[in-house]
């Protein structure tokens, strides 16, 4: 809905309320220059959504949402889950490229990566949840940021939809007590799930073989498990996506008169008011390529939810970052915040992939659904290094490594935040790797894609110019870090012993990837070198990227502090994956929805 903010009559000009002026979907920014909204949102994907719902939700409050991408949630490529990939390199995504030659993808859409995204709804260990009030010096005097505060908070969001019959006897289950049916995200399994015999043979497996529990939901905060995971999938809508655009923006976009959102335009600057102490972020300024800019006015807050490759960017281009950056490129700084853009953290996969013996039949459309999360003990079976002690001898080169490159603000900083990180892989039995069962892929066979979840190589993302268009410079350093591609190769080894061991081996024929030529078997799974050659060859980005303005202590590098607020502003917050410190033992989505949840509360 659209009305015109002023009406004529005659000589006088009457005022509308701006709630009832400028709402709805919108794609021509002279609507919305020169206005002032309560809120300004940078970012129309997970988080931004999920805050701007729920705070207009409040008649008496208006929100503005400014997004990159467009809306495309009438494109196949985006509502059908078995297109997953295919937007990959197109206009949906902004395809960054990183270090190693590995792009990293994100949604550049309405409704951000959860609108190409693999739609995997996991959740991690309760003790990373309880870990991140440690981040912050223990300031969480909420009880968000722990186990119980986010579990609330991620219920809050979930609207579930338990397996049916067809879909339990395909093995899926669940326990009510850890979802909600009547949140906006929908979770369910598809209905196409696969029958054959191959997930429930690698769940045997896993439990039987490499002491990683098999339980019926892995969603209580016991992740170190093999289970049947749902994925975000509208049970009400033929197993469409179900997108925080979806779930967040559909249901409200014909009904609210205080919201609207802005498509196909880029946020290019925060406008400050350094007048003030702390400073106040007075509106942004948005544009196009091919150089327009108009500006709107955040009455009370700005919030950037543009994820953590943008926002550090769009932070560097206003003033607020290490002034060692921002001066060189001669931008005035608004904000010292030296841990803009640091800590950066990006895990790695391959995929080991199986040929499937003559006359197998999958028996489904999936999405695949079980995934095991094997922790320390686990891995171990299948690693020649003592993984607990590699990592006890090298702390101190990893942090003073990552110093040596600007990943950290400080080497102190660094040993604090990769001693919570031990503490939680040794001790804590958090899932160091992901197995993700996959039909279908890699070579159109049976596979497991593989990825070390907790790395300790640390990078930067930093912006090289003032043109808002050009893509800052993404290193996550993938490896920097030794004991990542220890970890990395015991993961390999792991998927390699999986699929050798009954009943799995009886359904597939051969190794196609990386198959015996490449890494010979040993008689223990294949030797480091030869793992280490293929994975340095052939790893790719997970595309979780995370932590560049992360929610820590000034003292560690943090950029926001336990109320999300960017330390030196008084009124601008971030919500998306740059404020997560660490990386977790599950996909992201699920823990986002529960931060930017949390968000919206405060």
């Amino acid at each position: 809905m659209l009305s015109l903010p002023t009406l004529a009559l005659g000589s006088v000009i009457l005022a509308l309320p701006l709630a009832q002026a400028i709402s709805g979907l919108l794609t021509d920014p002279e609507q919305v220059n020169g206005q002032t909204f309560d809120y300004v949102i940078v970012g129309g994907g997970l988080g931004g959504l999920t805050v701007a719902n729920r705070l207009s939700e409040n008649p008496d409050v208006t929100v503005l949402v400014l997004e990159a991408g467009a809306d495309n949630r009438g494109d196949p490529r985006v509502y059908e889950p078995g297109q997953y990939s295919v937007a990959f390199g197109t206009e949906l995504d902004w395809n960054w490229p990183s270090s190693q030659g590995r792009n990293i993808h994100g949604g550049k859409t309405l409704g951000g990566s959860t609108s190409i995204n693999g739609l995997a709804q996991t959740r991690g260990q309760k003790e990373q949840y309880d870990a991140l009030a440690t981040f912050l010096g223990g300031d969480d005097a909420d009880g968000r940021w722990n186990w119980n505060g986010m579990f609330l908070a991620m219920l809050k969001s979930e609207g579930f939809s338990a397996p049916n019959d067809q879909q339990q006897e395909a093995g899926a289950s669940s326990n009510p007590a850890y979802h909600n049916t009547s949140g906006p995200v929908q979770v369910t399994y598809p209905d196409g799930i696969y029958h054959g015999p191959q997930q429930g043979y690698f769940r045997d497996v896993v439990s039987t073989n490499f002491s990683v529990a098999a339980v019926p939901d892995a969603d209580g905060g016991a992740a170190n498990t093999v289970a049947f995971h749902p994925n975000t999938i509208s049970w009400q809508d033929s197993d469409h996506r179900s997108s925080s655009a979806t779930a967040y923006w559909s249901p409200i976009e014909d009904s609210r008169s205080n919201i609207a959102i802005l498509t196909s335009h880029l946020a290019t600057q925060i406008l400050m008011d350094t007048s003030t102490s702390p400073s106040r972020a007075s509106g942004v300024q948005f544009g196009t390529s091919d150089g327009g800019r108009w500006e709107v006015t955040a009455g009370k807050e700005v919030i950037v939810s543009a994820g953590a490759i943008q926002t550090p960017a769009l932070l560097q281009l206003s003033g607020i970052g290490d002034p060692a950056l921002l001066n060189n490129l001669g931008i005035e700084v608004k904000v010292n915040n030296t841990g803009v853009g640091k800590n950066f953290q990006e895990q790695t996969i391959d995929s080991i992939g199986w040929t499937p013996v003559d006359g197998f039949d999958a028996q489904g459309t999936g999405p695949s659904d079980c995934i095991s999360y094997p922790s320390l003990l686990a891995l171990s079976t299948s690693s020649n290094v003592d993984i607990a002690e590699t990592i006890a001898s090298n702390i101190g080169s990893y942090a003073q490594d990552a110093f040596n490159n600007g990943a950290v603000v400080s080497v102190d900083a660094a040993n604090q935040l990769f001693a919570i990180q031990q503490d939680l892989m040794v001790n804590k039995s958090v899932g160091l790797v992901e197995h993700f069962f996959d039909t279908g892929f890699p070579n159109n066979g049976l596979g497991i894609d593989m990825w070390q979840l907790l790395p300790f190589s640390r990078g930067t993302v930093e912006i090289t110019s003032t043109d808002p268009f050009t893509y800052p410079t993404v290193d996550p350093r993938y490896f920097s870090a030794d004991v990542d591609m220890q970890i990395q190769i015991a993961g390999a080894r792991m998927a390699r012993k999986i699929f050798q061991a009954a009943p799995l081996r009886t359904i597939v024929s051969e190794e196609n990837a990386p198959g015996y030529d490449s890494v010979p078997e040993d008689g223990n799974g294949g030797s480091d070198e030869d793992w280490r050659n293929w994975i340095t060859n052939g790893f790719a980005s997970v595309h979780h990227p995370i932590a560049t303005c992360a929610m820590m202590s000034q003292e560690l590098g943090g950029v926001v502090g336990s109320d999300l607020k960017v330390y030196g502003t008084a009124n601008l917050r971030i919500v998306d994956a740059s404020v997560l410190p660490i990386q977790f033992s599950a996909h992201l989505s699920a823990t986002l929805y529960g931060i930017a949840e949390n968000a919206a509360d405060m």
